[in-house]
């Protein structure tokens, strides 16, 4: 496999070979074109000067051989092979076409060799008065003839800045490819060395480096934040073993210990005995319920019916049932729901149960005697919000972000209090599986309060606002059923 550096590098020197091969080859190709043009024009206009020039000789002299001799010598200035043939093409006069393709091969030198394919010649007739055509001037040229020394250079000049100006666009895709190449892969290749860290156990691994682009960007914080939670998850996992293999071996030894004392005969068998086994039992009961909850919590397929019910009803349903616990500790302990008594949700009615189960049981755990633990609702457009506030002790600041975790149970000061640290954990599930939000606030010593959104499915139609139609099908109705 080829590394992503190398690959960009090669698509960028691709790139540019290609743009300099078809940049040097369109290059030539118009300066071969403009090239022939211009000797083609030169030709043309010499040829039109000694065509005109012999044809005045011939209105004055009738093609005297001694004075074309002589024009032709004199005009023609090496350029060009110039013969004067009589009306049936004989030669008269001028330079045949091998003395002057000699006279070329000699100027250009041993050197260089001559391509014969490339000599071109052009017979232009000559006219008396009466328009008919009594010789013909044979033109020829070979094209190399026709370049002066400027020419000769200026094409030189041309090659030369072509291939400059070919390396240095080459030189420059080689840098662009490097830079470009590096800028993305320096980055990636540091993100994909962290997740093999973290792949292989090294859960603190972090990638620190800032890019400067967007997605690499993203894709590092991505990175970063997955080894926190990956990190955090480790650190919850073996708090988790630690509790439950605490949690089981307690009840296991007092079950131990107690059993062979009375095979032992040292505690006698009686309902005392069996009474304090009994509660080990249950205890040990209650932690594997605990362990199945978190089973239940975390299956992703846990059916819910959701109907349409009365959010006040499934409200005070749990919140009368914690009375008897409020007035025990003496807290302060009232609600606020008049603006949701028509309001109606749909929910699965014991889902939403354990939601406000969870939220008061939580709120009564950690607020003291003499404490406050009130219940508000209120409606907006198409949501309705509760909030559930105590005056207990609150929740350290750098635990917020992770309350919601599975097994979480905060600083030190909250483990005295019972709990498996996933009442939160279903309070979360239950609301998202309803559509809603759920967030926290709180202050350490202070406060806590718990705010829910629910989207509202629809409001009870109360007696005042039924029109009068409605009404005369209702009084209709009740007639009906009288009969």
């Amino acid at each position: 496999m080829i590394s992503i550096r190398k690959q960009l590098f090669t698509i960028f020197l691709s790139i540019g070979l290609v743009m300099v091969f078809t940049t040097s080859l369109l290059v030539n190709v118009i300066i071969k074109k403009n090239f022939q043009m211009y000797i083609t024009n030169n030709v043309k206009e010499a040829g039109d000067k000694i065509v005109d020039g012999v044809q005045k000789l011939y209105d004055e002299n009738n093609l005297d051989e001694e004075l074309l001799r002589d024009f032709v010598i004199e005009n023609y200035m090496g350029n060009f092979s110039v013969s004067v043939l009589d009306k049936d093409k004989n030669f008269i006069c001028g330079m045949l076409k091998d003395d002057f393709l000699k006279e070329v091969k000699s100027y250009l030198g041993k050197n260089e060799s001559i391509d014969y394919s490339l000599y071109r010649e052009d017979d232009r007739a000559i006219f008396n008065k009466f328009n008919e055509v009594v010789g013909y001037v044979r033109i020829g040229y070979y094209p190399a003839e026709m370049l002066s020394s400027n020419d000769m250079k200026f094409q030189n000049d041309v090659r030369v800045s072509m291939i400059w100006c070919s390396s240095m666009i080459m030189m420059w895709f080689i840098f662009a490819g490097l830079y470009v190449s590096r800028l993305f892969t320096y980055h990636i290749y540091g993100i994909s060395k962290t997740s093999i860290a973290l792949a292989d156990g090294k859960l603190s691994t972090r990638y620190p480096f800032k890019s400067k682009i967007k997605e690499i960007e993203t894709l590092r914080h991505s990175m970063n934040y997955l080894g926190e939670k990956l990190e955090r998850q480790d650190t919850i996992r073996k708090k988790l073993i630690s509790d439950v293999s605490h949690e089981i071996r307690t009840p296991l030894q007092i079950l131990q210990s107690n059993l062979e004392a009375m095979i032992d005969g040292i505690y006698p068998i009686d309902e005392e005995q069996m009474n304090l086994l009994y509660k080990e039992v249950v205890r040990f009961g209650k932690l594997l319920n605990n362990l199945d909850l978190l089973k239940n919590v975390e299956d992703n397929e846990s059916r819910m019916e959701f109907r349409v019910i009365n959010l006040n009803e499934s409200l005070y349903e749990v919140f009368d049932a914690f009375k008897i616990i409020a007035k025990e500790k003496k807290i302060n302990y009232h609600i606020k729901s008049s603006e949701t008594e028509r309001v109606m949700v749909s929910a699965d009615k014991d889902a939403l149960k354990q939601l406000w189960m969870n939220i008061l049981s939580n709120a009564f755990k950690f607020t003291d005697v003499k404490g406050e633990i009130k219940v508000l609702t209120t409606l907006q457009n198409k949501t309705c919000t509760i909030i559930v506030e105590d005056s207990g002790i609150g929740i350290a600041e750098e635990d917020l972000p992770f309350v919601f975790e599975r097994m979480y149970r905060g600083d030190k000061s909250r483990e005295q209090y019972q709990g498996s640290g996933i009442g939160l954990t279903m309070v979360k599930n239950i609301v998202k599986r309803h559509k809603g939000k759920v967030e926290i606030e709180s202050i350490e010593g202070e406060y806590t309060k718990i705010i829910i959104t629910l989207p509202v499915h629809t409001l009870m139609l109360e007696p005042n606002n039924i029109s009068s139609r409605m009404k005369s099908y209702i009084k209709i109705g009740s007639k009906n059923n009288k009969e």
